[in-house]
């Protein structure tokens, strides 16, 4: 399966930004638009070799000998440490295959190399040719890459890899067997882990611990409060990267009474305290007494419950240095699990529902939320999507999770959103809802996400300017129409919002001034048509809305004269909670704005 569009424009602009500035200088430049498209076309090798062989960019880069005269070979480099020659080509095409021509120059050009022949290379090469012939004599194995995006290798330039592998005797008997295939999954998993948080691995004590192996393996125990203080101290917000929500500050009754404890009592903590649950990729039992005291390997450790008690901790001894809380101790419960997996998510959704959680807080268990943190880092744009994240100042490139649903609901097709959103925002915040569930889906691209967030920005900005500039009935008819508004304006930017470019705030505003203001008075029109009830009792009333945003979506697409209309309205299906064609329809036909990306 090929790369999606979103995340090949991500992954473009990822490499431009990291891996361009240190390639080598292309041999024949040309102007600067050419010479850029071919930089981050090149460096999609020093990508794949940086992510295989775990290096830095700057280190790939210079792996890089792809240039005109290349015979296939892209990069090259040599793996001191596990005596590996690695020998790659690398083809950024959004859905195009790996074909047999270039399968075949690559295997031509890896013969020429492994006979020491440098004729008709290019001076990337020839001037690395002592370094080559040297990783070729000291290399026990030669992998062949092929990175590629696209649809994926065809049969036919399988095949001519195959063959030049499997010839041992005309070949190298180091090549491996099989091709080390660099595709757009694996290229999308290198993606996402350049923002993602490092795992956290640790050893700890536990004291008077017993231990389960059915059906999962678990060890339970106390554990001295100031180790795990230590760990969030080292680890910081990694430490609790599997939580519904990290720490959310001194001022919660719990957090405070946590602080007071240690004050006056710390021998008492345990016995005050709910305790801890980790979740453990791996858990190594090590030297100890018995269940008296053992120390404990911890792989992948997470807390996914007790984030409030270890961060005040920490809060507490870094605010007083002086305070002695090494009697202090807390229930501990570790669990081998892996946290992305259906038994770890329902672990933590288990620990966590008998505290005050907010609905909002089981998104951090919804792993399409990580990745779409991890895609809008790359675009300089930061996702919050977990309770108690900090959040300090205005930064117009943050985007909240409760706001992208708002903005996202607005895109969809059921005409009864807004009347929902209205009644109840929480609703929309279950994760498993029907809403919320429509909306996050896998297929959801993090820039359509970030586009949505933009419109429905200015989309309130411009309702906003409504309300304060009107009196009386006008103004509460703009005030409570907010969400109909968005949900029939938004769709004028669907193509907009759909594809693969950031918006444009600024030609935004420019382009969405004057539909806007015909909209608002599409609105009024239709408001004071009714004579009963009141604005806000029609937008709470989902037939009244229903019939706003139908006649709102005529107007505004200018589909009055359409023939379609008549027949789709006058159509009725037992069962449909509403006209899903006839709004289906509609929505189809929103005129888009254009010229905002």
């Amino acid at each position: 399966m090929p790369i999606r569009p979103e995340q090949f424009a991500i992954l473009k602009r990822h490499l431009e930004q990291v891996y361009v500035p240190h390639l080598p200088k292309l041999l024949q430049p040309k102007s600067d638009a050419d010479d850029l498209k071919k930089n981050v076309d090149r460096s999609f090798a020093a990508f794949a070799i940086d992510h295989i062989c775990r290096l830095d960019p700057k280190k790939a880069a210079k792996a890089v000998v792809d240039d005109f005269d290349d015979h296939g070979i892209d990069a090259i480099y040599y793996h001191a440490r596990t005596k590996t020659l690695y020998l790659a080509q690398a083809k950024l095409k959004d859905t195009a295959s790996f074909t047999q021509a270039e399968a075949l120059t690559f295997s031509q050009g890896i013969r020429k190399l492994l006979n020491g022949d440098y004729s008709g290379f290019n001076a990337n090469i020839i001037a690395r040719e002592s370094a080559i012939s040297a990783a070729l004599d000291h290399c026990d194995k030669i992998e062949v890459v092929i990175a590629h995006t696209g649809e994926g290798i065809t049969a036919n330039a399988a095949k001519a890899i195959d063959d030049l592998l499997a010839d041992k005797a005309g070949g190298d008997a180091r090549l491996t067997d099989a091709v080390l295939d660099f595709d757009a999954a694996r290229t999308v998993a290198g993606l996402h882990s350049v923002n993602a948080v490092e795992p956290v691995d640790c050893r700890i004590t536990l004291y008077n611990h017993g231990a389960a192996t059915e059906p999962k393996i678990a060890y339970y125990g106390t554990v001295a409060l100031s180790d795990l203080s230590d760990l969030h101290k080292k680890h910081g917000k990694a430490l609790y990267q599997k939580n519904i929500r990290t720490w959310l500050g001194h001022n919660t009754p719990v957090n405070e009474a946590i602080r007071e404890t240690l004050a006056t009592n710390p021998t008492r903590f345990q016995y005050l305290n709910n305790g801890v649950t980790a979740l453990c990729e791996d858990i190594a039992p090590k030297s100890g007494k018995g269940t008296e005291n053992r120390d404990f390997e911890l792989t992948g450790f997470s807390i996914i419950n007790g984030a409030q008690t270890v961060a005040s901790t920490a809060s507490f001894v870094a605010e007083n240095p002086a305070a002695d809380i090494s009697d202090a101790k807390v229930m501990i419960t570790l669990i081998k699990a892996d946290a992305e997996g259906d038994f770890g998510k329902e672990v933590t959704r288990a620990r966590n529902t008998q505290n005050d959680v907010k609905e909002i807080a089981f998104a951090a268990l919804d792993e399409e939320q990580e990745r779409v943190r991890r895609e809008l880092q790359h675009l300089d744009i930061e996702y919050v999507y977990r309770v108690g994240e900090a959040v300090t100042g205005f930064n117009p490139n943050r985007i909240l999770v409760a706001e992208a649903i708002q903005a996202l609901a607005m895109l969809e097709l059921d005409p009864r959103y807004p009347v929902w959103m209205k009644r109840s925002l929480v609703d929309f915040q279950k994760t498993d809802g029907e809403p919320y569930r429509q909306i996050f889906s896998q297929s959801l691209s993090s820039i359509r996400l970030a586009n949505a967030v933009t419109v429905y920005r200015y989309i309130k900005q411009q309702v906003s300017a409504s309300v304060r500039g009107c009196l009386h009935e006008e103004r509460k008819a703009y005030k409570h129409s907010e969400y109909a508004l968005a949900f029939v304006f938004a769709k004028q930017f669907r193509e907009a919002i759909g594809g693969n470019a950031l918006i444009d705030a600024a030609k935004l505003k420019t382009a969405g001034s004057a539909p806007y203001d015909t909209l608002r008075q599409h609105l009024w029109e239709v408001i004071q048509s009714f004579d009963w009830p009141g604005p806000l009792a029609i937008s709470k009333n989902q037939d009244h809305t229903l019939n706003v945003i139908r006649r709102l979506m005529v107007r505004q697409y200018g589909l009055k004269g359409d023939p379609a209309i008549k027949a789709l309205r006058a159509k009725l299906i037992i069962g449909q909670p509403y006209q899903i064609d006839f709004f289906k329809y509609l929505s189809s036909k929103a005129s888009q704005i254009g010229n905002i990306v």
